[in-house]
């Protein structure tokens, strides 16, 4: 292990690194756990600005009655995703291995399941709209957090 080194000199302590002697802030600008966050906050809102700006609207069946989708409840909805994930890839990575393949195939899983939501859409625009901001949000959740590496893991 390496110790750093902080602004005014002093040593902040010892800090994990792997063999190279990376830490998390070498890793890409993308593959941030924060970036990915506001990457699917952002994502959901273009596309659903888009979808309505295209003449959809977006509506869904909810109980006896419809739900209006707004753009506060997609962005509120994505932040919520985004974090969850966040907070599932983090406990994943205190595996040995990271466990990769293990969020891969779980966050796939539930990425699935969200795919039923937009199938109660009032119309086939609003089922199509909904079905490409799940893909996207998700996507952009699924594969920006997998690229996350344990503490002290190798370089690439």
């Amino acid at each position: 292990m390496d110790t750093t080194t902080n602004r005014t000199g002093g040593t902040q302590g010892r800090t994990p690194r792997g063999p190279a002697g990376r830490t998390w802030r070498d890793r890409a600008w993308w593959n941030r756990p924060r970036t990915v966050v506001v990457g699917a906050v952002l994502t959901g809102a273009v596309v659903f600005l888009v979808g309505t700006l295209a003449g959809v609207d977006p509506q869904v069946r909810a109980g006896s009655g419809t739900l209006e989708v707004t753009i506060s409840l997609v962005i509120a909805t994505s932040l919520t995703a985004a974090l969850g994930g966040w907070g599932v890839r983090a406990l994943l990575l205190r595996r040995p291995e990271g466990g990769r393949t293990a969020w891969l195939v779980l966050s796939g899983a539930v990425l699935l399941v969200s795919l039923l939501g937009p199938l109660g859409a009032e119309n086939a625009g609003a089922t199509v709209l909904l079905l490409l901001e799940h893909l996207a949000v998700g996507g952009v959740i699924m594969v920006g957090l997998s690229g996350a590496e344990p503490r002290g893991a190798r370089a690439a």
